[in-house]
């Protein structure tokens, strides 16, 4: 008889997590596990990208992702009350105390949010935070796997998570699963009686779908015809992705006399403070802003360097579609690169301010033979991926 499986995330926009979810989704194998798959909300443009054999659940509810501005009329007719108030709450709070918002949020939702009444087999928190929460507290499973996709240390000095609730979460949990050793270090410190629940599967990419997608992608013609040194950065903008490290980094740049063209896709909170401050340093022609785009891979194909300059990571799934598609690329020194990337083999590993990006990216410039050096190894295969599917399997068998 077939496993139950039940997979829960938050929506399915074009993050990492998002992306390594559905290669987790596309490679199971659907002759032994029925799977369902519960978001908080049906927003994302991947949403469409879900593998036909897993059966779509009814959202928990659709206002989850918005604000608190374009929520509140709809919370208003429906009569929402508590989760507007809460929503209202967190706002307000969440800068004050740390976890404040998370654990005012948690407070209001778990009154809201429906038990689910169906058994699995094996229930799997697939995001940090409101997912490991409910899968512990209103799913019915023989066992519960939760996931860690964050370096903890720098998100409590953020104030995002709630100790108080991870640790609940974390006691009623079979498993918790880190996607690198850097992070599980990192949550080890913080809960190390939970050390022996915690292991580690990488984030996966599907390196035969980027290079498909890569290939039957459009760019516009202005950008294929340039001539200047091609960057490419993919990240959601926000402070902790290092995007005005990148920002800082092109001025010194161009004012050193290189001809870039430095491309960053995504979208966040930050997109009309970076455009602000890309107007003010006069770089409308040599950081370009292209927002959220469904198919990044033709761009990162075409890119002469990728650049990754963040401040915290987990297991950057960007970096590992930029390295499946062969390209040279420049990190930081954060300890899920030195995981991800061996310096001057598969990358460049430089200090995480913008002074050291820049000088990382004038390295590849200079070298053509380094940007051919780090292609080459890339192209070399690695068996690391089925590793890491076969660990999950391990886990939902034990």
């Amino acid at each position: 008889m077939k496993k139950k499986l039940l997979f829960i995330t938050q929506y399915l926009h074009t993050g990492g997590i998002e992306k390594s979810l559905l290669t987790l989704l596309s490679d199971l194998d659907y002759s032994q596990y029925d799977v369902d798959l519960l978001l908080f909300d049906h927003s994302g443009v991947l949403f469409k990208m879900i593998p036909s054999q897993v059966n779509i659940l009814p959202p928990l509810f659709e206002t989850f992702s918005t604000s608190l501005l374009q929520a509140a009329p709809e919370l208003i007719r429906s009569r929402k009350y508590n989760l507007l108030l809460g929503k209202l709450l967190a706002a307000s709070l969440s800068k004050l105390t740390p976890g404040i918002g998370t654990g005012v949020r948690w407070e209001v939702y778990r009154k809201i949010l429906p038990k689910q009444k169906k058994h699995y087999d094996v229930a799997i928190s697939y995001i940090d935070f409101f997912c490991n929460y409910y899968v512990t507290e209103k799913v019915q499973a023989d066992k519960k796997i939760v996931y860690n996709h964050m370096d903890y240390a720098y998100s409590q000095k953020k104030g995002w998570p709630c100790p108080r609730l991870e640790r609940k979460s974390f006691s009623q949990s079979d498993f918790i699963v880190s996607v690198a050793e850097s992070s599980k270090k990192s949550l080890e410190q913080y809960f190390p009686e939970f050390s022996r629940k915690m292991y580690v599967i990488n984030n996966r990419v599907a390196s035969s779908t980027i290079h498909e997608m890569a290939d039957n992608g459009k760019i516009p013609e202005k950008i294929k015809r340039t001539k200047d040194i091609k960057i490419v950065t993919v990240a959601r903008l926000v402070d902790e992705k290092g995007v005005f490290f990148a920002l800082e980094a092109c001025k010194i740049l161009v004012n050193q006399g290189f001809n870039i063209n430095w491309y960053l896709i995504g979208n966040g909170p930050l997109f009309q403070e970076l455009k602000k401050k890309v107007q003010e340093l006069g770089l409308e022609n040599s950081f370009i802003l292209l927002g959220e785009i469904v198919n990044p891979y033709p761009y990162m194909k075409l890119c002469d360097i990728y650049v990754q300059p963040s401040k915290t990571e987990a297991h950057c799934v960007a970096v590992e579609e930029a390295m499946a598609l062969e390209r040279p690329i420049v990190v930081t020194n954060i300890p899920s690169f030195q995981d991800q990337v061996q310096d001057k083999e598969t990358g460049i590993i430089v200090q995480a301010n913008p002074e050291g990006i820049a000088e990382g990216i004038k390295q590849l410039i200079r070298s053509k033979k380094l940007r051919e050096n780090l292609t080459e190894n890339l192209t070399r295969p690695s068996a690391k991926k089925q590793e890491q599917l076969e660990k999950f399997y391990q886990l939902i068998e034990a």
